[in-house]
């Protein structure tokens, strides 16, 4: 009788396969998006009315089949898995000194991620003993008095809690908000962020915001004789605005690609591939000004303020983790090393690649529109130096990130961070001498 092998799982095996089905029931219940009992009636009665225009109709059922589920299955995604997966970095960036977020705003996003995410978010507080036991217990019996109190706690340091809620996304509780009374407070929430006046899709953001708030008080009189155009031209205007923010999630979804699982890509996937989407898609395109050459020969330099939290992209699949003691030698050594890289041919020598590797290395100030891939050139076409970097320089090397934001070097098989030692003498010479602390030199 063959002898029987038993593999015993973890304890925590349990706990583990709960969370899993947590995490796919919450992905399918977002793309599904059902709505509450009261705006479905609405809807329905809206969509059914014969005296309702076509500009209303294609308005909001395209929100509802289209921008609404894709926009709430990306939220979902960001919030209970991409964010906790950048968990540490996350609440090691003390780059910022305005963590400070009311205890109630930090309740009512936890409401909304998994009980097993949000469980994760609150252990990060510091405080009393039994602090966090009785934080997770307050959230899930709804007792936001109790959570507010407890952070009041002058012992209780919720920065770390506060760094991860600020990063969440929201989800269709505001895309029902914005259908009725709250709309006008978020496009003058949106209007006062600092949008890139570079990035394509931020404009297209902030123009939809400009034409769509006015309609918001013209049609607040129900009893005005033209309120039916009023009421169209809204509906026009809010589909643009719709649109605009679709678009901005879709390239950071494109952008982001590799980092989605298979099964999340498919329900994604499944409303890009609508015939609906390609005109939204294919917003007329922009002319690009041709860069001088007088241009391209301008110092690249980064602004005194670079690492300043205004500039941090809220898209951490985009960038690695830079050490702190990288970013303590401040922005002239940063500009002074990417100029390097150029100057030896490790990356092309253009101000616009040289902007997209800052940006890779720090999160910081991000280029406009889809980001392409950086061409390296390496040492005899290795990848040795760029494993170098990735290991030194990252807090976490990540090498499927490497070989998602670069091109053009032969990729080792495995093992990268062995290979770093075999970069270029000449190399590790200079990159020890621009971060000592980081990079030590070994002949």
């Amino acid at each position: 009788m063959p002898e029987i092998m038993l593999t015993f799982a973890p304890m925590n095996s349990l706990y583990e396969i709960n969370r899993r089905k947590e995490y796919q029931a919450g992905l399918q219940h977002a793309f599904e998006m059902p709505l509450p009992e009261n705006f479905k009636l609405d809807y329905e009665e809206i969509m059914a009315d014969e005296e309702t225009s076509l500009a209303t109709k294609e308005t909001l059922l395209l929100w509802r089949t289209i921008i609404g589920p894709f926009n709430n299955t990306l939220a979902y995604v960001v919030n209970n898995r991409l964010i906790l997966e950048a968990l540490p970095y996350i609440i090691r960036d003390d780059s910022d000194d305005s963590d400070i977020m009311l205890a109630e705003e930090m309740f009512d996003v936890l409401q909304r991620l998994n009980k097993a995410i949000a469980k994760a978010f609150i252990a990060t507080v510091k405080g009393r003993s039994g602090c966090i036991e009785s934080l997770y217990r307050a959230l899930v019996e709804h007792d936001e008095k109790a959570f507010v109190r407890l952070l009041s706690d002058t012992s209780c340091d919720a920065t770390p809690l506060a760094r991860l809620c600020r990063g969440c996304w929201e989800d269709t509780r505001m895309g029902f908000a914005i259908g009725n009374e709250s709309l006008p407070y978020y496009l003058d929430y949106l209007s006062e962020l600092p949008f890139d006046q570079n990035d394509h899709d931020e404009q297209d953001v902030q123009h939809a915001v400009q034409r769509l708030r006015p309609d918001c008080e013209l049609i607040q009189d129900l009893d005005d004789p033209d309120i039916d155009n009023r009421l169209e031209q809204y509906f026009r205007d809010l589909r643009v605005f719709n649109e605009a923010h679709f678009r901005m999630s879709v390239h950071y979804y494109q952008d982001s690609y590799e980092d989605f699982k298979a099964d999340e890509k498919q329900l994604l996937d499944s409303l890009l591939q609508r015939p609906e989407v390609q005109p939204m898609l294919a917003f007329e395109e922009r002319e690009k000004e041709a860069v001088s050459k007088s241009v391209e020969e301008t110092p690249f330099l980064l602004s005194k303020d670079y690492f300043d939290w205004g500039h941090c992209s809220n898209m951490p699949t985009e960038y690695f983790y830079l050490k702190n003691v990288v970013r303590n030698k401040g922005v002239s050594v940063l500009a002074d090393f990417i100029n390097y890289l150029a100057d030896k041919g490790y990356i092309e020598d253009r101000i616009a690649v040289k902007e997209l590797l800052a940006y890779r290395l720090t999160g910081r100030c991000r280029p406009e529109g889809n980001l392409p891939t950086i061409e390296w050139h390496g040492k005899n076409g290795k990848s040795y130096e760029l494993i170098y970097l990735v290991r030194f320089l990252s807090d976490r090397g990540d090498y499927r990130k490497m070989r998602r934001f670069f091109t053009g070097p032969e990729w080792v098989k495995d093992r990268d961070s062995s290979y770093a030692n075999s970069a270029d003498s000449e190399f590790r010479k200079q990159m020890s001498e621009f971060y000592p602390e980081a990079c030590k030199f070994v002949v």
